[in-house]
């Protein structure tokens, strides 16, 4: 007799799951659910939890079920609380900035309490009136000395940018400070009296000095990334083949994105084309290229691939379908990006003898045959490889795939 499958519904991974209006009924509507980040509960709904057949969960919250949840960045100016017949109770998944010119009545009058699971950015005037209304931070809080000017996002300084500003200007800024190419030490110090970083900082070895000169390091948080100076600053993702080699905005690349080098670039021309490349982020080369490329970068602390055969880069959502494979002459590299889904018609043993090597950051979704063949040829495993037939099994039983937010 065929077992009868059980009842309610089956949930992937929640990032934010809402019980503060939830019922017996909605929560026994559920049968399982995933890893959960955060759960939320009111104090009349904090005896359901328990009822939650759920895995790891990272954090439990309890507010208010009026509690206003907002996500992203939540930029709070003196008009915020304007019209508002009640305090305001907020609970924010993301980053509270605070602008300088809000005033601490302003706070104590239009908000009730504050729950963060994130950052608080505020002048410093104000921090002890936000810790007065502070209930739940799960981050950090920051001041910054609201007398300054402040940025939020990336403030570029170029030769556009700067000879426009006042000189000794003064900037706060929530973001990245930004210098992509090498300026006038003498314009830059002139016009750059302060700034005070919540965020990062990019700029050429040649204008470190002076910049850092200006920099408030009070907090101690600003990730700094100096480029060493003669290298050109590459921030997209660059693909050099044998027709762009010739021309390279340098012969020594700093690239923050992104790096594909295709098979047809021959030894010798990347050679004579490019005396130093740094890679932070990817680089991908034919392995015939790895002799050179030993000596222009430092491939033992660069998260480099070595492709062998044709290389098939699989970004974002992609397909692998047999019919691949029929055009496939010799051997193929697979690397995956984002969500690859495997068609159940690809046998293993195409997987494994057509496929040199896959490496794989992301999701490959495969049967458990394929598996195997994949996990025969794993280079780098940074991903998760995962069983595309019960996924299947799950959503005909009514499951429900990954959620950010939950409410129930």
């Amino acid at each position: 007799m065929e077992a009868k499958p059980q009842e309610g519904k089956v949930i992937g991974n929640v990032g934010v799951l809402d019980l503060r209006t939830a019922t017996e009924a909605s929560v026994g509507e559920i049968r399982r659910i995933g890893n959960v980040g955060t759960v939320l509960t009111s104090p009349e709904t904090t005896h359901l939890l328990p009822r939650i057949n759920a895995g790891n969960i990272g954090s439990t919250i309890e507010a208010p079920a009026e509690a206003r949840l907002l996500s992203g960045q939540v930029i709070i100016n003196r008009d915020y609380f304007k019209n508002q017949p009640e305090p305001l109770h907020l609970l924010v998944a993301g980053q509270v900035v605070i602008e300088p010119e809000v005033q601490a009545e302003d706070i104590e009058k239009g908000l009730g309490a504050l729950h963060v699971m994130g950052q608080i950015f505020c002048p410093e005037q104000l921090s002890g009136t936000i810790q007065a209304k502070l209930r739940t931070l799960q981050g950090q809080l920051q001041t910054y000395d609201g007398a300054l000017r402040l940025v939020l996002g990336d403030l570029v300084l170029d030769e556009h940018t700067l000879p426009a500003l006042e000189d000794g200007v003064q900037f706060a800024v929530v973001g990245q400070v930004r210098i992509p190419r090498v300026v006038d030490d003498e314009l830059l110090a002139r016009k750059i009296a302060k700034l005070h970083l919540i965020g990062g900082l990019l700029c050429h070895e040649e204008n470190a000095q002076v910049i850092l000169s200006r920099l408030e390091e009070k907090t101690g948080m600003a990730e700094k990334t100096i480029i060493p100076a003669g290298l050109e600053l590459v921030d997209r993702p660059l693909v050099i083949d044998a027709d762009n080699l010739g021309a390279l905005p340098s012969k020594g690349l700093y690239c923050t994105e992104k790096v594909q080098i295709e098979a047809s670039v021959a030894a010798g021309a990347l050679d004579q084309a490019v005396e130093k490349l740094v890679a932070r982020d990817l680089l991908l080369y034919p392995k015939a290229l790895a002799e050179v490329l030993a000596r222009k970068c430092e491939l033992s602390s660069t998260q480099a691939i070595a492709y062998e055969g044709e290389l098939w880069l699989m970004e974002k959502a992609a397909e692998l379908p047999a019919s691949r494979f029929e055009y496939l002459e010799g051997k193929a590299t697979l690397v995956v990006l984002g969500v690859l889904n495997i068609d159940p018609e690809v046998e293993p043993q195409t997987l494994a003898g057509r496929l040199a090597k896959v490496h794989n950051k992301r999701v490959i979704k495969c049967t458990k045959a394929q598996m195997g063949a994949i996990q025969a040829r794993l280079g780098l495993s940074k991903g998760v490889l995962e069983d595309s037939e019960k996924k299947k099994e799950e959503r005909e039983e009514g499951g429900i795939g990954n959620v950010g937010h939950l409410k129930l």
